[in-house]
C-alpha cells in the first residue's frame, strides 16, 4: 500500500524524471522556489491564527505580520530559487498583502466552526492505496462542511478551475466517505492576493469519476518504466534542474 497525493500525481504529469528522483529514489532537493517558500510562510501564519482562536486568543494583524516576518527570516536559506521578475523583497511583501487582505475581510473569523487545521487524514482508494488529505482548514456551518484551501499564486483561478480541480474533489470524497454520501460539502479556494474566494461543489457521481481517474493514473505510475525528463516552461522553477540531463551543461565546469 502506497500513499499518494495531488502533488505526487502532478509531479508525475509534469516530469517523470523529477518524480523518479523524489518519490522513487527518495532524493530531497536542497532547492526551493520562492513561490513555494512564500506559500509556506503564509499558510503557517494563517494556521497560527486559527490555532490561537481554538485557545480563545484572537491575534492582531500586527502579531501575525510579526510572526510571518520572523518565520521568513529564520527559515530563509541559500537554496531558494527566484526565477520571477520580482525580487525577494517584493515576494516577501506579497505575503504581507495576502495576510492583511484575508485578515481585514474575515475578522473576527466567526464565519465557520473549525473542525481541523492542516489535517493529516487518508482516504482509502479502491485499489488499496491511500490518498493524503491535508486540508488547510476543515470547517462547518450548520449541516454544511467546508474544505478550505489558501492560494498565494499570481493567477486568479476561475470557476472552471475550481469545478475541475482534482485535489478539492478528493478531499470532498474523503468528507463524504467519513460523514456520509448525503452530506453537503463546499470547496473553497481563498485567492489571497486577489481578496476573493471561489466556491465549488461536486456530485457523488463526479467524485466517483475523479477517484476512478486517480486509480487509473496510479496504475500507470506503478507500471512505469520510462523516467525520462520532460522539457517545459516549468523547468525554470524546477528544484531538480541541477540533476537533470537536459540541463547538464549548465552545471558542468
Amino acid at each position: 500500500m502506497t500513499n499518494y497525493s495531488n502533488s505526487k500525481l502532478s509531479q508525475y504529469e509534469n516530469c517523470r524524471f523529477a518524480y523518479d528522483l523524489h518519490y522513487n529514489q527518495g532524493y530531497e532537493s536542497p532547492y526551493e522556489t520562492i513561490e513555494a517558500f512564500l506559500g509556506s510562510r503564509v499558510h503557517e501564519t494563517l494556521e497560527k491564527l486559527y490555532r490561537d482562536l481554538e485557545d480563545d486568543k484572537l491575534d492582531t494583524l500586527e502579531e501575525l505580520i510579526q510572526f510571518y516576518n520572523e518565520s521568513w527570516d529564520s527559515k530563509w536559506h541559500d537554496g531558494i530559487i527566484n526565477s520571477s521578475t520580482k525580487d525577494d523583497f517584493q515576494h516577501h511583501d506579497d505575503g504581507i498583502l495576502c495576510i492583511s487582505l484575508y485578515y481585514e475581510r474575515y475578522h473576527p473569523f466567526d464565519q465557520y466552526a473549525t473542525a481541523g487545521i492542516e489535517t493529516d487524514e487518508k482516504l482509502l482508494l479502491p485499489d488499496g492505496n491511500t490518498w493524503s488529505v491535508r486540508m488547510d482548514r476543515f470547517a462547518f456551518r450548520g449541516d454544511t462542511f467546508y474544505v478550505i484551501d489558501y492560494k498565494t499564486g499570481n493567477r486568479m483561478k476561475s470557476q472552471y478551475d475550481a469545478d475541475t480541480d482534482r485535489q478539492l474533489a478528493m478531499y470532498a470524497a474523503w468528507v463524504r466517505e467519513k460523514y456520509g454520501r448525503s452530506k453537503k460539502v463546499k470547496l473553497v479556494w481563498h485567492m489571497l492576493k486577489f481578496d476573493r474566494a471561489v466556491e465549488s461543489e461536486r456530485t457523488n457521481f463526479e467524485l466517483e469519476r475523479t477517484v476512478d481517474k486517480v486509480v487509473r493514473e496510479i496504475e500507470e505510475i506503478e507500471s512505469c518504466k520510462d523516467w525520462s525528463p520532460c522539457r517545459s516552461a516549468l523547468c525554470n522553477w524546477c528544484v531538480y534542474r541541477h540533476m537533470c540531463p537536459l540541463f547538464k551543461d549548465e552545471y558542468e565546469g
